[in-house]
C-alpha cells in the first residue's frame, strides 16, 4: 500500500462511481444486470437520468385551477375559475408536439386537451377546490360541492348523540363523475352537517369502499362505490354498531304499539260492558281527564303510530329478565348500557343537552376500558380509576377516521374543544386512537397519542397507514412513497423531528409523541406519486417542496434535487426565470430601481411564454424569502424617501407531479395576483449535455 508524501498516512484508494446517464442505465438494463425482484428497484434508478430540465414560465391558464393527476396518468383534472364546473383534460405526454418548436413556443395546449367540462349548476353549491378523489379502478372522480345551509343545528338533530354546538352547518353533495364520459353517474347529499372537506381530511377511500365523518350527527356513513359509479348506502356507524340494529328497535317499537293499544283497547270495552258511559262521568275528577286523555293518545291501529323517543330505546325494565321478543344481543347492549348509567355521575362537561346519553359505539368504548379495568391484576385500582374518569371518556366526540382495510376503522376520539376549535391547537390536546372492527363491531385496541407503543406501531407499518387509498388489500402498492418503515432517510427525518421536540423548551417526551402522531389518521390520497419525490433516489430541501399534497411557502430559491449515491446536483427546478446574473435569484421577480421610481399595483405579467412579476421598489436589499415586497402609494417618479408604505406579501407555491413521466407543474398563489403557472419538461435536445 502507498504512502502519501503530504501527510505519511496510507493512502487508500477510492472507488469510483460511474457517471450515471440514461445511456449507462439503459445499457445495464439491457445486460441484465438487475433481475428478479431487483427489477423494480432498475426501473426507479432509470428516473436519475430521467428528469425535467426546462421550464416553461407563465403557462397560459386562465380558466382552470389545476389539482391533481389521476393514477394512470392519462388525465389532470382541475376546476373552474367560478367553482361550479370540473375541467378534464387529456394528457398528451411530456414529449409534448411532434413537430420540431423551440422551447419558447410551447403553450399550454401542447401538453393538456380540454376533454369534458361538467358544470354543477345547483342553487348556490360551488365546488371545493382542495377536495377530489380518483376511485381504486380509476374510471371516476369524487368531487363535493358545499352551500351554507339555513337551518339551525337543533332543526337537524338526528340522534340523541348529535352535537348541538356547531353552528356553521353546510350542505355537502358528494358527485361521483366519470372520466370518460364527463358524466354525473351518482351523488350523495349531507343537509346540515358539519364536514372537513379541506384536503380529505372528513373522509376515507378504500377501493370500493367510501366513508364519510359526520361530526354533528357523530356518525360514520360507509357508501359503497359500485363499478358503474353508482353510490349504494351501506350503514352507519355511532347510533348503532350493527346493519340491523335499526330494524331490530323498530321490530320493538312495533311491538310495543301493538301492546299499548291491545291494553287500552281491553280497558276501555271492559268499561263500556259494566254499562257506563263517558258522558255520566265527572269531568272534574283529574283521574277521568287523565283517562280520556290516554285513549286519546293511544292509536287504533299499529302502523299510524308515531315513533317513541330515541332515548327510551334502550332503557330495558330492571329486574326484567326476560327478551320479550327481542334479540339477546339488544338485552346485553341494553343492560350494558343501563350499568354504566348506574355507576357513573350523569355530570355533562359540554353544553350538550344529550351528553350523557351514549351513543352504539361509546357504549362499545366503554364496555371496553372496563373490561381492561376490571381484568387487571392491580387490586382494583385500574377499575376506581376507571369510575374516575367515566365521564372524561363518556364527552369524548368522533373527530377523524380512515380505513386500514375493509373491516378496520381508525377513529380518532378527542374533546370537543379540539373539534370546533383551531384545528393547530389540536396536535397538543390530548386525543385517543380507536381500532374498530365494523363486522363483529368491537374494539380492538385504544391508545392515546402520547402513547410509545403506538408509535412504534406507527414507524413499524406505517405502509399500512397511509398506502391504502388506491389499493386492495395491499396488491398494487405505490412503489414511491416515501414512509418512516420503507425509507431510512423519511425515518431519519422524523428522529430528528423527536429530538427537537424532545429538546424545545415547551416539549418533552410526551409532545414529541403527540407531534409524530398527529399526522394519523391520514387522509386518502395526500401524498403525490412521484419517483421524484421518493427519498431513496433524491434529497431535496422539504420545505419547498415535499410528497404531502400542501401548499409550500415560496422562497426566492432554485429548488435543487441532489443523488443520494453520490450527493451530486442532479437537476434544478426554478419557479422565475432565473437571474441574468447568475447569483440564484429571480429575473423579473424584484427589480431594485436606483432611480427611486415606485410604481402602484407592483405586479405586471408579461404573455410571452415566461411570466415575470416587475416590481420597482427603492430598496437596494436582497428579496425577502417570504414574499414580495410592493411598495405602494407612490405613483409616479420620486426619491422614495415620504408617502410609500411597504407592503409584504406571502407567496406560496402547489406542486402537481406526473405519476411517471418527467413532468411537473408548479402553481403559484400569491394574494390579490393572479395565479403563475409553470410547466417543468424534459427537453431531449438537451440530453446530449448530461
Amino acid at each position: 500500500m502507498s504512502l502519501d508524501p503530504n501527510d505519511n498516512i496510507p493512502f487508500v484508494p477510492h472507488n469510483r462511481r460511474p457517471k450515471e446517464s440514461l445511456l449507462t442505465s439503459l445499457r445495464g438494463r439491457e445486460l441484465g444486470v438487475n433481475r428478479g425482484k431487483c427489477s423494480v428497484l432498475a426501473s426507479r434508478r432509470m428516473y436519475r437520468s430521467i428528469y425535467p430540465n426546462a421550464t416553461l414560465h407563465g403557462v397560459n391558464c386562465q380558466y382552470s385551477f389545476l389539482k391533481k393527476f389521476t393514477p394512470c396518468g392519462q388525465y389532470l383534472i382541475g376546476m373552474s375559475k367560478n367553482q361550479r364546473a370540473v375541467h378534464i383534460y387529456r394528457f398528451k405526454g411530456s414529449g409534448g408536439p411532434s413537430e420540431d418548436r423551440p422551447t419558447e413556443s410551447l403553450q399550454f395546449w401542447d401538453y393538456l386537451e380540454l376533454k369534458h367540462e361538467t358544470l354543477v349548476l345547483r342553487g348556490t353549491e360551488l365546488l371545493h377546490k382542495d377536495f377530489c378523489l380518483v376511485t381504486a379502478n380509476g374510471r371516476f372522480i369524487i368531487v363535493a360541492a358545499v352551500s351554507p345551509s339555513t337551518g339551525g343545528p337543533s332543526e337537524s338533530r338526528s340522534y340523541p348523540c348529535a352535537l348541538n354546538c356547531i353552528s356553521n352547518l353546510d350542505t355537502v353533495v358528494f358527485y361521483v363523475i366519470e372520466l370518460a364520459s364527463g358524466k354525473i353517474t351518482d351523488k350523495r347529499e349531507f343537509s346540515r352537517e358539519y364536514i372537513m372537506i379541506a384536503h380529505h381530511y372528513g373522509v376515507s377511500l378504500y377501493d370500493s369502499l367510501f366513508a364519510v365523518m359526520l361530526i354533528k350527527s357523530q356518525a360514520i356513513q360507509i357508501i359503497h362505490v359500485k363499478n358503474n359509479g353508482k353510490l349504494v348506502d351501506m350503514h352507519r356507524i355511532g347510533w348503532f354498531n350493527h346493519e340491523d340494529d335499526e330494524w331490530v328497535l323498530a321490530q320493538y317499537r312495533d311491538f310495543n304499539g301493538q301492546y299499548i293499544a291491545q291494553s287500552t283497547m281491553s280497558i276501555a270495552s271492559s268499561t263500556y260492558l259494566r254499562g257506563f258511559s263517558p258522558k255520566d262521568e265527572d269531568m272534574s275528577d283529574p283521574r277521568t281527564a287523565d283517562r280520556h286523555e290516554s285513549f286519546a293518545l293511544a292509536p287504533n291501529n299499529a302502523s299510524t303510530m308515531e315513533p317513541l323517543s330515541e332515548t327510551t330505546y334502550h332503557q330495558v325494565p330492571s329486574g326484567s329478565n326476560s327478551t320479550n321478543g327481542l334479540s339477546p344481543r339488544v338485552n346485553q347492549a341494553n343492560s350494558a348500557s343501563n350499568s354504566f348509567g348506574a355507576a357513573a355521575p350523569r355530570q355533562p362537561q359540554c353544553d350538550e343537552p344529550h351528553s350523557q346519553t351514549l351513543s352504539g359505539i361509546k357504549q362499545r368504548l366503554m364496555a371496553y376500558l372496563f373490561r381492561k379495568a376490571f381484568y387487571a391484576d392491580d387490586g382494583g385500582a385500574a377499575l376506581r380509576h376507571f369510575h374516575l374518569t367515566f365521564q372524561q371518556f363518556a364527552s369524548l366526540v368522533m373527530w377523524r377516521m380512515q380505513f386500514l382495510d375493509e373491516s378496520t376503522l381508525l377513529i380518532k376520539f378527542g374533546k370537543l374543544d379540539c373539534v370546533v376549535g383551531k384545528p393547530a391547537d389540536s396536535s397538543h390536546q390530548t386525543a385517543f386512537f380507536i381500532f374498530y372492527d365494523i363486522h363483529t363491531t368491537e374494539i380492538l385496541q385504544v391508545y392515546d397519542n402520547a402513547s410509545t407503543e403506538f408509535l412504534r406501531l406507527y414507524e413499524s407499518w406505517a405502509d399500512q397507514f397511509c398506502a391504502t387509498a388506491y389499493t386492495t388489500a395491499g396488491k398494487d402498492k405505490r412503489h414511491y412513497s416515501s414512509t418512516c418503515s420503507n425509507n431510512v432517510y423519511a425515518k431519519d427525518q422524523l428522529k430528528k423531528t423527536q429530538y427537537g421536540m424532545r429538546n424545545a423548551r415547551n416539549g418533552g417526551s410526551a409532545q414529541a409523541v403527540k407531534r409524530s402522531l398527529c399526522v394519523l389518521p391520514y387522509s386518502p390520497q395526500s401524498f403525490s406519486d412521484s419517483p421524484y419525490l421518493d427519498q431513496a433516489l433524491f434529497s431535496y430541501d422539504e420545505k419547498l417542496i415535499s410528497a404531502l399534497d400542501r401548499q409550500k411557502l415560496y422562497q426566492d430559491v432554485p429548488i435543487k434535487f441532489y443523488l443520494r449515491g453520490s450527493g451530486g446536483l442532479r437537476f434544478k427546478i426554478h419557479l422565475f426565470k432565473p437571474s441574468p446574473s447568475g447569483n440564484g435569484g429571480s429575473s423579473g421577480n424584484v427589480n431594485n430601481s436606483s432611480s427611486g421610481s415606485a410604481i402602484g399595483g407592483g405586479v405586471t405579467i408579461t404573455n410571452t411564454n415566461t411570466n415575470t412579476n416587475n416590481i420597482n421598489n427603492n430598496t437596494n436589499g436582497a428579496p425577502s424569502n417570504t414574499g414580495t415586497t410592493t411598495t405602494a402609494g407612490g405613483g409616479g417618479a420620486g426619491n422614495g424617501s415620504a408617502g410609500t408604505t411597504t407592503v409584504r406579501t406571502r407567496r406560496f407555491a402547489q406542486f402537481i407531479p406526473h405519476p411517471f413521466e418527467p413532468f411537473i407543474i408548479s402553481v403559484i398563489h400569491q394574494q390579490q395576483q393572479p395565479t403563475i403557472v409553470n410547466f417543468h419538461i424534459r427537453v431531449p435536445e438537451q440530453d446530449a449535455t448530461l
